[in-house]
């Protein structure tokens, strides 16, 4: 049965991917915001089947112990100018988790879902602070204790992040964390994936559901 959900997993996460694997979006809701997460199933979505998967309408991350460095579900879209939303839970609050934006991955090694770039954090220590995964590490802090407003007793919270041009944005539950404009030419990044990390060594569970994107113009 065990082999029988990875397979279906794996089916899932590839059954809404183009001939080129890039995916196809849903048509933009009377706000113009498009929903990325159907509720059902990974459609879109590609990541490690023994971390990722779909419970009860959410996206659950979870793993025993995590062999090999960081692990990321990858939307497989870039994207450039836009809001992106999201309601998360880190459960107990253990562990450490983030939605990277404008990031490129890499396919190598035995670990082929790797994602490097900005990174909208969450976990003790590290609430709504800007990383850069795989890059120049910590850009701007968040909120080192916690944001204001996080769930007790494993509430839903709601992550908004704003990329336009080379502004960037990051809310929590409404509170901004940060705000930065990356003026660096050889590494800012104007467009990339969108991908949810679970961070090794494991032995934790993030939630995530409720993911739109809303498209803005050129900047």
């Amino acid at each position: 049965m065990k082999f029988l959900a990875t397979i279906l997993s794996l089916a899932f996460t590839s059954a809404s991917l183009s001939s080129e694997g890039i995916a196809t979006l849903p048509k933009p809701d009377a706000g113009g915001w498009i929903t990325l997460f159907n509720g059902k199933d990974l459609t879109g979505w590609n990541g490690d089947p023994k971390v990722w998967r779909v419970k009860d309408g959410y996206i659950s991350g979870e793993i025993e112990k995590l062999v090999g460095g960081n692990t990321f579900l990858v939307f497989k879209k870039p994207f450039s100018n836009y809001v992106l939303e999201a309601d998360f839970i880190l459960v107990g609050k253990k562990g450490n988790s983030g939605i990277q934006y404008r990031s490129k991955q890499s396919e190598n090694g035995a670990n082929k879902w790797v994602v490097k770039g900005y990174q909208a954090d969450l976990g003790n220590g590290c609430w709504g602070k800007l990383y850069e995964e795989g890059g120049r590490g910590a850009l701007v802090w968040g909120y080192k204790d916690k944001a204001p407003g996080i769930k007790e007793d494993d509430g839903w919270n709601t992550y908004r992040i704003t990329a336009s041009g080379t502004k960037l944005k990051q809310e929590i539950n409404g509170a901004v964390t940060i705000e930065f404009e990356d003026k660096d030419p050889a590494k800012a990044a104007r467009e990339g994936m969108i991908a949810l990390q679970y961070h090794a060594p494991g032995g934790f569970e993030v939630r995530f559901r409720n993911i739109r994107i809303k498209l803005l113009g050129d900047k």
